[in-house]
């Protein structure tokens, strides 16, 4: 039978729709089913954990020495249960976490320490993550929230003075919901059914799907992580931005050079625009279903922003992106908004609605301020620098605060984990930017 679920003692159970002002957090009652990994590999087997009512202990999972993973299985009215609440809220925005560090530095409010996250934290670097992706296929996983939830909040048990998880989901759902089927191939990456060719292809698209009905399951999966950590700390929620996005559609999966998405663009303007105009309507959908899922902080990722030249970009894809932003902070006025252009000018988006703006190593700290001095800022250590002995990476993210400054700064990587990092290599980032605080790092000149 599913778990019972239940409110702390001073609030009505979730299945009245009732919340109090404090947490929105659950707490298994009695019994909790649990799903065990026996090991990297090993098969998935049901059983019953005895939890308590008030605590909920989680242990540090060593994957080497193969202990069973529990992964606690989300209720079956998953989904009415987060629709109640979030209509319980009636415009206000959830309570902010025990942690809000991070929302502190993305709304340019003072902090003690940079906040810090990692981009891809939750991944294939994991012997963790495998242990979960070795029983199920990629997507599936995503559309399952009691396992997008697990691997979400993975990274935070190994690095426990992170500062926010970051939801485990793909870019890619969304030209899913637009009805481009997609699989994930070993070695290879995603890869769809069919590519967007011609023109003509864009007839084969749903170009205005019914967000709700097609990507409620990332909309859960927030949900349940954020009761899964207890509101510890902010879990963000994130897209591809359309450009983006239309690479890959344009190309048919992942590919190393975007060469025939750079020519539809030339190509063909029109219809180009008009692929872009339906990603970015979905977007705004997209994001504002997963803030009213609990997710604070909403990022737009442009990983393919470097690929064309900036005046394409400018023409293309900058009013689209500012839209986005203006649009989701229209509607919900709470919101807080980032973008990565990554290897862009980023002093396009100094003038535009989002409160954080990611650089990626390619820019210096000194500037990026110059380009954007009224954002937050955030980024940017080499990822590759993770290989390298953990007392250089401790030096290298502290020479980085410092040069940042810990004002309007959150400390993250110029891009994402990549699959063979050491998991020492993280720990040793974490401890070099926890070691400089904001009375190490003065402001840099030019930050309000």
């Amino acid at each position: 039978r599913p778990a019972t679920l239940s409110m702390p003692s001073q609030a009505s159970s979730p299945q009245s729709g009732e919340i109090t002002s404090s947490l929105l957090v659950w707490h298994a009652s009695s019994a909790v089913l649990g799903l065990v990994l026996a090991g990297v590999g090993g098969r998935i087997r049901r059983r019953r954990a005895l939890r308590s009512t008030t605590t909920r202990q989680v242990a540090t999972i060593d994957v080497a020495e193969h202990p069973p993973l529990e992964i606690e299985e989300a209720p079956q009215d998953l989904k009415q249960w987060r629709i109640r609440a979030s209509k319980q809220l009636d415009g206000m925005p959830w309570p902010a976490p025990k942690n809000d560090r991070l929302l502190k530095a993305a709304r340019g409010e003072k902090v003690d320490r940079a906040p810090k996250w990692m981009m891809r934290q939750a991944g294939r670097y994991l012997p963790e993550y495998h242990a979960v992706l070795n029983t199920s296929d990629f997507f599936t996983v995503c559309k399952t929230p009691s396992l997008a939830a697990e691997i979400t909040l993975q990274p935070y048990r190994r690095y426990n003075t992170l500062d926010a998880l970051i939801i485990f989901s793909d870019i890619l759902v969304i030209p899913v919901a637009m009805g481009m089927p997609c699989g994930m191939e070993p070695a290879v990456g995603p890869k769809f059914e069919f590519a967007i060719e011609t023109p003509a292809d864009l007839a084969k698209l749903n170009l205005k799907p019914d967000v709700d009905a097609t990507l409620s399951y990332v909309f859960d999966a927030i949900f349940f992580t954020r009761q899964r950590v207890e509101n510890e700390v902010p879990v963000i929620g994130f897209c591809g931005a359309p450009w983006t996005l239309m690479g890959y559609m344009v190309e048919g999966g992942a590919v190393r050079s975007f060469d025939r998405a750079k020519k539809w663009l030339y190509l063909y303007p029109e219809e180009s625009r008009k692929l872009l105009s339906a990603l970015r309507d979905i977007i705004v959908e997209y994001l504002v279903g997963q803030y009213d899922s609990g997710a604070p902080l909403l990022t737009v990722f442009d990983t393919n922003c470097g690929e064309v030249p900036p005046s394409i970009y400018e023409e293309f894809c900058v009013a689209d992106l500012k839209y986005i932003a203006a649009e989701v902070k229209r509607r919900r006025p709470h919101a807080l908004m980032s973008v990565f252009p990554k290897d862009g000018e980023i002093a396009t988006f100094n003038d535009s609605d989002y409160d954080v703006v990611g650089c990626s190593w390619t820019t210096s700290p000194a500037r990026a301020r110059r380009d954007c001095p009224d954002k937050t800022l955030q980024g940017n250590l080499d990822p590759y620098l993770l290989y390298a002995d953990p007392a250089v990476i401790r030096e290298r993210a502290k020479r980085m605060v410092r040069e940042f400054g810990v004002d309007k700064y959150i400390c993250n990587l110029g891009h994402g984990m990549l699959p063979t990092h050491p998991t020492e290599g993280p720990q040793a980032f974490h401890e070099g930017v926890n070691a400089v605080l904001r009375d190490d790092a003065p402001t840099p000149a030019g930050v309000a």
